[in-house]
């Protein structure tokens, strides 16, 4: 490494070696994205905010590292994308939403609405529907406006049913 240092200011050539050491011993294979998968869980939060997806884009939502991961895959895209219906289908299904969107056009409604239909597995709580509020309007273009929002709950259930025939036959001579 050069120095930056003045001939003869020892301060600042030892300033220079402390600085070199510390540089040389930083790990660059957490500036290799393509593949998100290996790098450590503590340099996660420090990409999120790199990439603007740590507030209502998706990152406070996320709830476990799985999900943190799958958002940092989409997030260039996402940018790429914010403002279409691609964007809020892909940043709710990075969160394990099914959605639908159907804009005004598709189905003769009043000029820049849209609906959004989603589908959710587990357990509905109130703080779901927010969420979904704030992700579709962090990812929606500014001159379009929610009209509806539809959470279809599945669950499945497995009840074990249980038939039985009886049958007699009588005979008489």
């Amino acid at each position: 490494m050069n120095s930056l240092a003045q001939i003869n200011d020892t301060n600042l050539k030892i300033f220079d070696e402390i600085c070199a050491e510390r540089i040389s011993a930083i790990n660059l294979d957490v500036l290799n994205l393509a593949n998100i998968d290996t790098l450590p869980s503590d340099a996660l939060p420090h990409l999120a905010e790199q990439y603007h997806i740590t507030g209502e884009e998706g990152w406070i939502f996320c709830k476990n590292e799985q999900e943190k991961r799958a958002l940092l895959k989409k997030a260039i895209k996402l940018h790429k994308y914010k403002g279409t219906k691609f964007a809020i289908i892909s940043a709710l299904s990075a969160l394990n939403l099914n959605c639908n969107l159907e804009e005004w056009f598709e189905y003769q409604g009043e000029p820049f609405m849209f609906r959004v239909f989603v589908e959710v597995q587990e357990v509905f709580d109130s703080d779901l529907e927010q969420q979904i509020v704030n992700i579709i309007n962090a990812h929606k273009n500014v001159r379009s406006w929610l009209e509806k929002l539809t959470i279809e709950l599945f669950r499945t259930s497995y009840y074990g049913i249980a038939s039985w025939i009886s049958t007699s036959e009588e005979v008489t001579v």
